[in-house]
């Protein structure tokens, strides 16, 4: 794959054909490009993939545990990924739901203490539905 890096201080449209250029030898799959690109960021650059999970938001059917799991897919393409950013996007996606209000209410200073914390919710979202096939 690309061993193009860019850290932002070196000619950012020079850093762009060389990626182009490296990733055409590989695939012409826009989804592997964009998933790729935040690999090849160093330093200050790496920060600005931050704010890609901002994106990432719980679809309406979407269990809590499938959430945590894509969110945390995701999280885990960023290079030095800013915790703080990481948990507020965490809680910006998901839907109203009890984690949710938790968070707001909560200040948790790392992605693992949300996803500990969202451990708890999800057993409990289980539970209940156990529950309800079983009383059916």
């Amino acid at each position: 794959m690309p061993m193009c890096k860019y850290d932002s201080r070196g000619d950012l449209n020079r850093y762009i054909t060389s990626y182009e250029g490296n990733m055409i030898l590989y695939t012409n799959f826009d989804v592997v490009w964009c998933k790729v690109f935040p690999t090849t960021l160093t330093g200050a650059a790496s920060d600005w993939t931050s704010g890609e999970l901002m994106a990432v938001e719980q679809k309406l059917d979407e269990s809590l545990r499938d959430y945590i799991r894509r969110f945390n897919n995701e999280a885990n393409t960023i290079p030095k990924l800013q915790q703080e950013i990481a948990v507020m996007a965490l809680m910006s996606g998901l839907n109203n739901c009890e984690f949710k209000r938790y968070l707001i209410r909560k200040s948790l200073p790392t992605l693992a203490a949300a996803f500990n914390k969202a451990h708890d919710y999800i057993k409990g979202e289980e539970l209940l539905k156990t529950i309800s096939k079983t009383v059916r």
